[in-house]
């Protein structure tokens, strides 16, 4: 990183004309064809990562191969005139060939169906078992039809009986990676949340389960991996008939002041038109979707902030990342996050529809609401850890109740001109509003206590526009893709503040009686240019250029009440702020690809076998220009020059092994709400500024991955490697005064309060390690899947300017054995449990050491004429914690269900939940500088009667 005189821009022109230039002198070198096809099952479903083979029967040399994508599809360009014959291949199926003819026109095979067949192994057929997954290419399959599951089990009901998946609270991860996206026959279902997918689509018509690693639009076209994919679930459904409709509804009332459940889900599948709709409303803790916070006001623990300036301490606020998301959309950081603690009350309503319009048109949109309403009373126990064997003390009782409002608009809609242009638009509109109210008490060891309430009303957008157009010329392998697009981010809030201090003889009482306004835009513009030329028929090069054009405006004003007036009049600058910058990045990129089998093209869908190699090398400019208008009239310029490499090895063998090692460098700039310097009363006790002279991180990335999958045996192995190192982290710095002090730049601090800001450190570390062994368990005709895993964090922070590093160590193993006896006895044992270690290096006494697990079991018995008996039951063990925090509890819900009409249809259910009215929630985090026990309000023990009616 170093400052320079040199004119990026003037390079980037000139790279970007000589790029135009050289893509539009391209011509074709003969006259050559195109042909085009797509591969189904016998149920009319298409069939992805089928090995393709186009070979020449008068010449053997003219041979290509590909494989086809998420729907089936498969091209070959630039092909000469001469027969054919076109090989498809794929496990579990049949081999299916035929001879095509090139004359003189581009050739459109329509459909071909492949059969299933049994696996061959070693010369044995095996048909007596079905393996549950069979790694193909660089995707993982897991056959549905493997598992047996009652009738009214749920894709996560399925998904925690299968090898390496693990589902906690609405979140899959797949072999130690999360699962961020999930598509149903290859199109997008509701946007990003998997949670909305996995507890609304029913097991029983899932046909096979596709894990893999989706690239962005550009990335999939060109065939080189960006970095910027993401973990995917494709759901392939049964379609044993041309349409196929299923859904549920379900209403149900019960005890306890009136709870309530209803719920209602319909799809509707005719050939490529899709449409779905969803629907519902309780006060039982039912959240079958993930909230969306694009204000940052929500936290995991239930905590409501004000996103005034110093909100974002500790890397909550937004981070600017490369301007494209993962999907090729510009990233807006939007932040998913599970269910609230406390009592929550949600209603959801959405619509997700696709289809082709036209031959060359595609349209998909999805809109989403949701409302949750969540109360909740909060108990903190924190610890600061000040060094050698002193401490400080802080503890919390908040009553939080808050109403959260969401709308999310999704679209994708496909155009191709040709087989050689493609043109895909991808508008997003998010939509937020939240109402809090906050009463908060909390005492010191220092002798200091304060009262608070606070009321905010938060609402903001983010929205985005993006457009990409794909060419690929004559030449196979060349190619050049633009991807522009433009985004808006608004939050604004309202926020009043009451609060009582109290000293106890250190100090005078205080008082607060205020109102702030804070409002926040940053308006984003980017492009990416990409061309790819071929250099042999295995080999490929890459050249991108990425600029991106960011602006952040923000101010906050806080008013005093004024009793003369009886308003909020009193103007009160050292609580206000105004601020802006431009942050701009400039990067041009140089990559190379070569892969050891097939012809390189247009890279959509797995790779079949061989080596796939790819690097990258990136250098990028980024300029930082910010400015504060208020009092202190401070402007910043930073400039930053960083290379950014990228490699990427992936190996699939013959045999169903797969190997995948890539690392990525990145940049990511500070956000506005850390660079700007006024300060988050909101808790007087707990202080909040920002920081205008933070710069940019850098962070080294490293996944390794390593897939087996023995079908003679039907067992699979997933082994996971990820660690992260950042240079120049945006950490912690926290100041907790023994006595009364005043900051250099005027800031007051009582002997109690503490003020924390975002800080510049080295040294953060954080390193995962997952594996997991699947297996038949035949003693009880079921499947055993082992797992384990470490994770290690380093943060360093820094407390009353003394650097330190909060270091954690978490060794965790389980298990899960999943019946495979029938659909009318269907149960799952498991278990998991995790030791952690939470060591600082300025802290010589004090133990944070604390232990962790659950223990499941469930199962559904349908045991005579339609009546079924639903029994789970948890034990949750947490030790180590503070004093009242430990628990040992068990969780344990019934219900007992009637089965109605010929095909079971209909079901009348009573549940009992939380039976011995045991339920308790709590929580510990460890960070660079303090320990944290909480314990929340939850929902205890009711009674409810519901009727249900399955579409099938």
């Amino acid at each position: 990183m170093s400052n320079s005189s040199m004119s990026v821009p003037r390079l980037s022109l000139v790279f970007t004309f000589a790029l135009f230039c050289f893509a539009s002198s391209s011509t074709a070198i003969a006259q050559n064809y195109s042909i085009r096809g797509r591969v189904i099952d016998e149920n009319m479903s298409a069939l992805p990562g089928v090995l393709v083979r186009l070979i020449g029967l008068s010449d053997s040399a003219k041979s290509y191969a590909a494989s086809t994508d998420l729907d089936g599809t498969f091209a070959f360009k630039n092909i000469s005139r001469q027969s054919y014959r076109l090989d498809l291949s794929a496990v579990g199926r049949k081999n299916f060939s035929t001879v095509i003819k090139v004359v003189d026109r581009n050739i459109d095979i329509g459909d071909l169906s492949m059969k299933e067949s049994a696996i061959p192994m070693h010369g044995v057929t095996v048909e007596g078992r079905v393996p549950s997954a069979i790694q193909n290419g660089d995707t993982t399959e897991f056959q549905a039809v493997a598992v047996k599951m009652n009738r009214d089990a749920t894709m996560e009901d399925l998904l925690t009986k299968l090898p390496g998946i693990v589902v906690t609270n609405g979140t899959v991860t797949v072999g130690g990676e999360t699962v961020q996206r999930v598509l149903v026959d290859g199109r997008p279902y509701f946007g990003d949340d998997p949670t909305l997918a996995i507890r609304n689509l029913p097991a029983e018509v899932i046909d096979r389960i596709q894990v893999f690693d989706q690239m962005s639009d550009q990335a999939q076209f060109t065939g080189f991996d960006d970095g910027q994919s993401v973990k995917a679930i494709n759901v392939v459904t049964r379609r044993n008939r041309p349409n196929l409709n299923f859904g549920k509804f379900t209403a149900g009332y019960g005890s306890d002041d009136g709870r309530y459940d209803a719920a209602a889900n319909m799809n509707m599948f005719d050939g490529n038109s899709r449409i779905s709709l969803l629907g519902s409303s309780n006060n039982v803790n039912q959240q079958d979707f993930s909230t969306q916070d694009i204000l940052g006001v929500i936290s995991s623990r239930n905590q409501t902030f004000t996103p005034g300036a110093g909100g974002a301490f500790g890397g909550r606020g937004q981070r600017r990342v490369n301007p494209f998301g993962r999907s090729g959309a510009i990233s807006s950081n939007n932040q998913f996050v599970g269910q609230q603690q406390g009592i929550n009350n949600t209603s959801m309503i959405g619509t997700n529809a696709s289809d082709s319009l036209a031959d060359n048109l595609f349209a998909q949109g999805s809109y989403f609401f949701n409302r949750v309403g969540n109360q909740n009373n909060q108990y903190d126990h924190r610890q600061y850890l000040l060094g050698g064997d002193s401490t400080s003390l802080y503890d919390q009782n908040s009553n939080v109740a808050s109403t959260n409002y969401n709308n999310r608009i999704n679209g994708r809609l496909d155009y191709a001109a040709d087989p050689s242009n493609k043109l895909t638009i991808l508008p997003v509109l998010y939509f937020q509003s939240n109402r809090a109210n906050n009463f908060l008490d909390a005492t010191t060891s220092q002798n200091e206590d304060t009262s608070t309430n606070t009321n905010s009303l938060n609402n903001g957008y983010n929205l985005t526009a993006h457009a990409i157009y794909r060419h690929a010329f004559d030449l196979p392998g060349r190619t050049i893709s633009m991807d522009f697009g433009a985004g808006a981010n608004r939050k604004h809030t309202s926020g009043l503040l009451s609060s009582a201090d109290q000293y106890y003889g250190i100090g005078p009482n205080d008082s607060l009686s205020q109102q702030s306004d804070y409002l926040s835009n940053v308006e984003t513009v980017s492009a990416n240019l990409i061309y790819t030329e071929p250099t042999d028929v295995n080999a490929m090069a890459e050249l991108t250029y990425n600029p991106s054009f960011t602006r952040n405006t923000a101010y906050k004003n806080t008013y005093n009440f004024d009793p003369l007036t009886h308003g909020y009049t009193d103007f009160y600058s050292p609580l206000s702020n105004s601020y802006s910058d431009n942050y701009m990045t400039q990067k041009i990129s140089f990559g190379y690809r070569w892969r050891s089998s097939g012809t390189v093209g247009r890279g959509i869908g797995p790779s079949g076998t061989g080596w796939n190699l790819m690097a990258n090398l990136s250098y990028q400019y980024a300029e930082l220009n910010g400015d504060d208008s208020t009092s202190t009239k401070m402007s910043i310029t930073k400039k930053f020059w960083d290379f950014l490499p990228s490699v990427l090895i992936n190996y699939t063998s013959p045999d169903h092994r797969n190997l995948r090692i890539f690392y990525r460098t990145s940049t990511s700039a500070p956000a506005v709400t850390q660079l700007q310097q006024v300060i988050d009363n909101s808790n007087p006790l707990l202080l909040t500024t920002g920081n205008p002279n933070l710069a940019q991180s850098y962070s080294h990335l490293l996944l390794a991955r390593y897939n087996l999958t023995a079908l003679g045996r039907a067992r699979s192995m997933f082994l996971l490697l990820f660690a992260t190192y950042t240079q120049n982290y945006i950490g912690n710095a926290t100041i907790i005064p023994s006595r009364d002090t005043v900051l250099s730049d005027g800031t007051a601090l009582t002997q109690g309060t503490q003020l924390t800001y975002p800080v510049n450190l080295n040294g953060y570390w954080s390193v995962r390690s997952f594996f997991t062994y699947g297996l038949p368990f035949d003693l009880i005709s079921s499947a055993l899947n082992l797992s384990a895993g470490m994770t290690y964090n380093r943060t360093p922070g820094m407390l009353n300017n003394v650097v330190s590093d909060a270091n954690t160590i978490g060794p965790n193993a389980g298990f899960v054995i999943g019946s495979n006896i029938s659909q009318d006895f269907d149960f799952t044992i498991s278990y998991m449990g995790s030791y952690n270690f939470a060591m600082n290096s300025q802290q010589t006494t004090g133990n944070a050491n604390y232990y962790s697990h659950t223990a499941l079991l469930k199962w559904v018995w349908e045991f005579w004429n339609g009546i079924v008996l639903n029994n789970q039951l948890s034990n949750q063990i947490t030790s180590g914690l503070a004093q009242g925090y430990d628990q040992n509890i068990l969780l344990w819900n019934l219900s007992l269900a009637k089965k109605f009409f010929a095909d079971e249809s209909g079901e009348l259910r009573v549940s009992v939940n939380d039976l011995l009215s045991q339920n308790k929630s709590v929580n510990r985090s460890v960070t660079d500088t303090y320990i944290d026990d909480t314990q929340n309000e939850v929902l205890t023990r009711y009674v409810l009667v519901s009727f249900s009616y399955t579409v099938r």
